[in-house]
């Protein structure tokens, strides 16, 4: 498989049209169409139903659209990156942030940060906590929107807020709405965990709720990252643990919801040294922005009858 194929599927899956995407793409059809089967009969399954002129995404397609798109993020972020480190002084703030912060939450916080500082540029990256930390420690980036981990020093993490975890499940499932009733039923269902490789802290803590709950989870899929497990889990393939804002944000069709009292705290990350104004003003800018969501979440449930 070479990025080609995945750049190829992405136009098709994006399209739903091989004609359309082989004009996207400049080249003609049926070398694309080939290139289309080729990468299917290596994964082992069909991405696309052709049902005369349509064409539609099967589940296997839907599910690896999602997974494409991220390495197709992750490939030009990192030639991004490259150029950066290998140019002269950046000229943008180089800012990381855990994925699911990307569907609903961090956009408005940028329409801030223009709205106030319009000519502060921002260079945005997509990756895990940990990824973050090595990037900082590299000089890769200069700011990461992370979740709490265990760091062995030489940076400075300074909280946002903090965030429920969750049990999802398909819809149509019945489940009890306490949290150890809830799990104890779905124990036996396939489970849709978060790649330890990919997320390390997330995937140790949802182990240790499932340990505190006596379940040992039935893995049935292995993802990396939360938007995929929702995605999965929409479609009746297992049941999760995840993050209530990635739940929220994502908005999914299909997924029930049972909160747990376990949290994990949201904050930034950055280096121990001395911050740059622009540094400073920007997390200053976060604090604020995210201390309103908070004001304004506690008033909606007061509000609340």
């Amino acid at each position: 498989m070479e990025l080609r194929h995945l750049r190829y599927f992405a136009a098709v899956a994006r399209c739903l049209s091989f004609s359309k995407a082989a004009e996207e793409l400049h080249i003609s059809q049926p070398p694309l169409s080939r290139q289309i089967q080729e990468l299917e009969r290596e994964l082992g399954a069909a991405l696309f139903d052709r049902k005369g002129k349509a064409t539609e995404l099967t589940k296997a397609g839907e599910y690896f659209q999602v997974e494409v798109r991220r390495i197709l993020d992750s490939v030009d972020m990192v030639a991004r990156t490259v150029k950066i480190i290998g140019g002269a002084e950046a000229s943008s703030l180089r800012v990381g942030c855990v994925n699911f912060l990307m569907y609903s939450t961090l956009p408005p916080f940028f329409e801030i940060v223009h709205e106030r500082e319009p000519d502060m540029k921002i260079e945005l990256s997509i990756m895990s906590t940990e990824a973050q930390e090595r990037a900082i420690r590299s000089g890769a980036i200069d700011i990461g929107f992370v979740r709490a981990w265990e760091s062995d020093g030489g940076l400075v993490f300074e909280p946002l807020s903090e965030e429920r975890l969750a049990v999802i499940f398909p819809i149509s499932s019945q489940v009890p709405a306490d949290p150890a009733a809830c799990i104890g039923s779905l124990r036996g269902s396939s489970f849709v965990a978060i790649s330890p490789s990919m997320a390390p802290a997330l995937a140790e803590k949802v182990e240790s709720i499932c340990s505190e709950y006596g379940c040992v989870p039935n893995v049935g899929y292995v993802c990396s990252d939360a938007y995929s497990i929702i995605k999965l889990v929409s479609t009746g393939l297992g049941w999760s643990i995840v993050p209530d804002l990635a739940y929220r944000d994502a908005a999914i069709a299909g997924v029930g919801i049972v909160m747990l009292p376990q949290t994990m705290v949201l904050g930034l990350c950055h280096g121990n040294s001395l911050l740059s104004a622009r540094e400073a003003r920007f997390i200053e800018l976060a604090k604020e922005f995210f201390a309103e969501r908070a004001r304004k979440a506690a008033a909606m449930r007061i509000a609340k009858p």
